[in-house]
């Protein structure tokens, strides 16, 4: 994202006759990113943003700092092994303290955008021995002393 004083160094570059790129190099930015701005300029006579499409959230950052101290007690009432809660929990959670109801995809977003992250546990094989690795993991250190890709190599010179 540039900052309005980089737009300007862009216009103001481009008036002066230099090339697109020698200009994206100068700002740091792509030749694309100059072009943009360049025609931008030419429609609007704006450098400004534009606003960003879509409905505001209803969650402002009272309710978001709210909502994750509420979250941080229930993570930790919950399970004081894992530290860890459910995406429908925390939904559940919101409806109770906020009001709104939200779709668990836009859970996982508010989650992501406070601070958590979202953990997922791995299964193990029900045939998992893990004797069995442990001995296989010594004998194949005890018979080859050489790395594999070496070993390889070597066989094809023979």
């Amino acid at each position: 994202m540039l900052t309005i004083s980089d737009r300007k160094i862009i216009v103001r570059l481009n008036s002066q006759g230099k090339k697109q790129q020698d200009i994206a190099d100068i700002v740091g930015c792509s030749q694309q990113m100059v072009s943009r701005w360049i025609k931008r300029s030419k429609e609007t006579d704006s450098l400004e943003s534009r606003p960003r499409s879509g409905r505001p959230t209803k969650l402002k950052n009272k309710n978001l700092k709210f909502l994750r101290e509420k979250i941080l007690t229930k993570i930790e009432s919950a399970n004081s092994e894992y530290n860890s809660i459910s995406t429908k929990q925390i939904s559940e959670l919101i409806r109770h303290e906020i009001g709104e109801v939200y779709s668990m995809r836009h859970v996982q977003r508010l989650m992501h955008k406070l601070g958590f992250s979202l953990i997922t546990p791995r299964t193990q094989h029900l045939k998992h021995d893990q004797e069995k690795v442990d001995n296989f993991r010594d004998e194949f250190k005890k018979n080859f002393n050489r790395s594999m890709w070496t070993m390889k190599s070597s066989q094809s010179t023979k």
